[in-house]
Formats: structure tokens, C-alpha cells, sequence
């Protein structure tokens, strides 16, 4: 985008903001409609540039649905949303150093494969962590699963979010970040862009929040997390290399040959997508690195792990001397109970890990 372009967008976005405040609901039309009246003559594709930057850098107003071309647009002074993944597009994960944390951590549900679906077991991991104090989750992806592989069909779709809406656990005191799995890029629209400026435009899987209201979706397949002195990446899928993206294990020892770890700046990296739980370390530049693989909290895991809760453990200086790596585990009746803790010491050398659940 030009400099002339910039500064006439810049111009129109707040416009755009003042028109809001007076009239709260709008629609494209109904903008250019008014500014034509004002005779300040702008295009529908400008316009609809100018409304994505409120919708996802200011995140002052918010869509009333996924797809439609004539959405109304709506104003909202709330800061509930205003601060949330519902309206941005990138969520400022901010941790306190001052106490320990616990996180939950879980993926591949697949809402919408009742081979696969499990709310019974979701359910009652929730309430496992919560019992033992967590009140942040990252999701690794694919919340929802893609039924039909030749066409995006949008009455199932709305199935699948109405199953979401009403089953998925509702936990008000767990705050659930999620990332985009390929499953959920199937209908979830961040990948199409707005031809003027790299913003997402349909099919918003941000809004989900309006479904379950502590549930915010990252619409990133990856996402680079800081805790005090240690990087975090987590990602769904695993990327062994830049140019074989899908390329999958067959067995940890392949994470040697594949130079997976050269270059790598974060100390942990976790994962989805392959279904089982695993967990590896490996020394590259006299730094340990740990690979967390994260479960499938579905029917796939019945009777084995079905996801972690980590703790960390912060020292007086605000950093991270440790972590605690809890398995959860599911009987057949979808009661979790809690199996093996591994410890991960970042201030010394650990053990070798090479563990596959």
C-alpha cells in the first residue's frame, strides 16, 4: 500500500470512528452512503479496509456474524471485548511473574466428528483443573473437525458451532487461548485477506466468544509466548523443517536427523496435531530444549493420557527455576485422574526425555 493510500485509509479510520459513535449499528452500505451524502467520496473496498482496522487493531467494534457481506458492524464501548482475541487480531498474553502458575493444556477436540467428540471428557477435565487451580488453557488446534474434504458446506458448519456453543465447557474461572489446527482453517477465515491490507475478513473463528465467553481463539497456527526468562512456541502442527511443513515422526529419535532444533531461540516448544502425548529434549547450542506433545482430548484416547496440566514454578527474581509437566489420564467413564509428574529444571542440566504416552 502506497504512502497517498496509507494516509487517505488513515483519514477515512477515523472518520469511520466518529460514525460509529453516533449511530453505533452499521452496515457498509449504510457508511457509503453517509459519506456520500457528505460528499467525502470513498470506495467499498476502501471502506472495507478502513472498517477491518477498527474490527481488528482497535477492536472497537465487532461483526454480528461470520460470513455475510452486508454484516452489520457494531459499536462497542465495553472493554470485555474490546480487550479480547473476539475483536483483534493478535491476543497480548500478559503473565505476572510475582506467583506460580498452572496451565491446562489440551487439542484436538473435534467438535463436530461424534467418532472423535468427547464433552463428557472435556467437561471433566475442566473441572480437574480448576480443582487444582488453573485458570488458563491453550488449546493447540483443531477445535473443530472438518467433515467433508471436497466442499465447505456452511449448514454443517453452523452445526458445528452450535455443538460448540452448547457443550463446550463454559468454565468462567479458565481462560481458554486457542490456536487454528488445519481442521479449523477450513472454514475459518484468516487466511483470505483484505486485497488493500493483510487483515482477516470472514469466517472469524474470534467470535467464538460470543459462544463460550472465555474461550478466544488466536487465528495463528503458531504463537511465541515470554515467561520472564523463557520462551515459549506453541504451534498445531509439527514443523521439522520450513519446507516440509506436514512432515510427521515416525519415532522421536528422527528429531536428530532433522535438525529440528538448530537455530532455535525458545526453550519450549508444544504441539498438537499428531494425537498422542510425547515428551523429548534435546541439547543444540549447549541449550536444552523441551518438546512438549500435547493429546488428543477425544474418544482416540480413552484410557490413556488425555492432556497436561504444567505448573510453573517462579524463584524472588521473577523468573522461572522450574516447571512441572502432570499427566491426566481418562478411566472408561471419562473420570480423569491424575498420572506421572515430570519435573524440567531450567537453571541446570536435566535428564534425558524420551517419553511417548
Amino acid at each position: 500500500m502506497d504512502f497517498v493510500l496509507l494516509s487517505k485509509i488513515d483519514n477515512l479510520v477515523f472518520e469511520l470512528k466518529e460514525l460509529f459513535y453516533l449511530y453505533n449499528d452499521l452496515t457498509i452500505k449504510d457508511i457509503k452512503n453517509y459519506l456520500d451524502k457528505a460528499k467525502k467520496f470513498y470506495s467499498i473496498e476502501e471502506i472495507e479496509c478502513a472498517v477491518n482496522i477498527l474490527l481488528v487493531d482497535y477492536g472497537i467494534i465487532v461483526r454480528d456474524d461470520f460470513w455475510e457481506k452486508d454484516a452489520v458492524y457494531h459499536y462497542v464501548a465495553n472493554r470485555y471485548y474490546q480487550d479480547s482475541a473476539f475483536t483483534r487480531h493478535y491476543y497480548s498474553f500478559t503473565v505476572d511473574n510475582t506467583s506460580n502458575k498452572k496451565i491446562l493444556l489440551i487439542s484436538d477436540t473435534h467438535i463436530g466428528n461424534p467418532e472423535l467428540e468427547n464433552f463428557s471428557m472435556l467437561h471433566n477435565i475442566y473441572d480437574y483443573a480448576l480443582k487444582k487451580g488453573v485458570n488458563k488453557c491453550f488449546h493447540l488446534g483443531d477445535i473443530f473437525s472438518r467433515l467433508d474434504y471436497d466442499k465447505w458446506d456452511r449448514e454443517k458448519i453452523e452445526k458445528q458451532l452450535a455443538l460448540f456453543g452448547r457443550y463446550y465447557p463454559d468454565c468462567a474461572e479458565i481462560d481458554t487461548y486457542s490456536l487454528i489446527g488445519n481442521h479449523d482453517e477450513y472454514f475459518n477465515g484468516f487466511l483470505t485477506y483484505d486485497k488493500m491490507i493483510n487483515i482477516p475478513i470472514e469466517y472469524d473463528l474470534r467470535q467464538l466468544s460470543r459462544y463460550v465467553s472465555n474461550f478466544y481463539v488466536i487465528p495463528r497456527t503458531a504463537w511465541n509466548i515470554d515467561f520472564s526468562n523463557v520462551k515459549m512456541h506453541l504451534s498445531h502442527k509439527l514443523y521439522l523443517n520450513w519446507m516440509i511443513r506436514d512432515k510427521k515422526l515416525n519415532n522421536l529419535e528422527e528429531m536428530k536427523y532433522n535438525n529440528f532444533f538448530d537455530n532455535m531461540d525458545y526453550n519450549l516448544l508444544i504441539s498438537g496435531h499428531l494425537h498422542q502425548g510425547f515428551i523429548y529434549n534435546y541439547v543444540c547450542n549447549k541449550q536444552d530444549h523441551l518438546f512438549l506433545g500435547v493429546p488428543s482430548a477425544t474418544r482416540l484416547n480413552q484410557n490413556g493420557v488425555v492432556a497436561y496440566i504444567v505448573s510453573l514454578n517462579y524463584n524472588d527474581l521473577g523468573e522461572i527455576d522450574y516447571f512441572d509437566v502432570s499427566l491426566l489420564l481418562s478411566d472408561d467413564n471419562n473420570k480423569i485422574y491424575e498420572g506421572e509428574t515430570i519435573n524440567w529444571n531450567f537453571q541446570e542440566k536435566n535428564k534425558s526425555l524420551k517419553k511417548t504416552f
